[in-house]
């Protein structure tokens, strides 16, 4: 029997990607998985695919970037499956620009999601699992392979 069996996980950023992939990996090990993310034409496929495999998912629409949001995807996690015993914590954007062209807003949009979107998952989801002792957190930095010139920021946005 897998150690994941019957856990409750939430994995943020699932719409894509490495969420995605770690949301079907998540329920074929036996988790109830609550995929969470901004485009739910993408979440309802993902979750289709992974319960027509025989898996145990479903979807909230939230954005890391409104704490609101996210207490919300933790209730409704805690509501439908139980207290939620994995978050993974991948919600992430990329925007492109250089140094240069001073593309201030969007390093405000990178830092709303790759940083505060991340504490804002921790700060929702952490009480619940320190009053239980059962505290598992993942969080992903994607350091992109290019030029430092173009890339510094983004992987410094994760990484903080």
């Amino acid at each position: 029997m897998s150690h994941l069996k019957n856990k409750v996980a939430i994995v943020t950023g699932a719409s894509s990607g490495i969420g995605a992939a770690t949301a079907r990996g998540l329920a074929e090990k036996g988790a109830r998985v609550v995929l969470a993310g901004r485009n739910e034409k993408r979440l309802s496929q993902i979750v289709e695919d992974i319960t027509g495999s025989g898996g145990i998912a479903s979807y909230k629409v939230a954005d890391a970037t409104d704490f609101e949001s996210t207490k919300a995807l933790v209730a409704f996690a805690t509501t439908t499956y139980g207290p939620v015993d994995i978050l993974v914590n991948n919600a992430g954007l990329m925007l492109f620009s250089y140094w240069k062209d001073a593309a201030v807003g969007d390093w405000n949009k990178m830092i709303d999601t790759n940083l505060r979107g991340y504490l804002h998952a921790i700060a929702a989801v952490l009480p619940s699992m320190l009053e239980r002792r059962s505290a598992r957190s993942s969080s992903y930095a994607v350091l992109p392979k290019a030029s430092g010139r173009r890339w510094a920021w983004v992987a410094g946005s994760k990484c903080l």
